[in-house]
């Protein structure tokens, strides 16, 4: 899939936006792996460090759902609408829908921990959907959730 700005296959976020309290690390240097998800800066070349801005005193540094521009401005999108956004506290801006290969979680206890971005399953348990099937898809078809085409 090609776009500007794409959800993350991992997490499905179009947020480019690293949390405030996020742990310093390098974003141009290639192979280094967040110690917060796991994912590595080789996937995640477009990301940026929040600016930094003071934090009310009733709400934890980590917590994207406090940001005024996540809540007032991404998510009532017509484009974040239509993918099914919501706000993590956690990543910001990101779609309900799990990626096509997403392993189960139904059925797994709420403590159990996601195997690919080691979330719990807990946190996510019904706030999140399965993926349409597009196994039958022809090259080229655009993603129902994400509205690009496959390259």
């Amino acid at each position: 899939m090609t776009s500007a700005q794409i959800n993350c296959p991992v997490v499905g976020t179009t947020n480019t936006t690293l949390p405030p309290a996020h742990p310093d690390i390098d974003l141009a240097k290639p192979g280094q792996t967040c110690p917060v998800v796991g994912a590595t800066t080789d996937h995640h070349g477009n990301l940026h460090k929040h600016p930094n801005v003071p934090i009310p005193d009733d709400r934890s540094p980590g917590d994207a759902s406090a940001c005024p521009v996540l809540n007032n401005k991404l998510v009532n999108e017509r484009k974040s609408k239509a993918m099914d956004d919501d706000v993590c506290p956690v990543v910001g801006t990101a779609t309900t829908v799990l990626p096509p290969d997403h392993p189960a979680t139904e059925g797994c206890e709420d403590e159990a921990v996601c195997p690919v971005t080691k979330a719990q399953v807990g946190h996510h348990k019904g706030k999140l959907h399965g993926h349409p099937d597009v196994g039958g898809a022809r090259e080229g078809a655009v993603c129902p959730v994400a509205g690009v085409s496959a390259a």
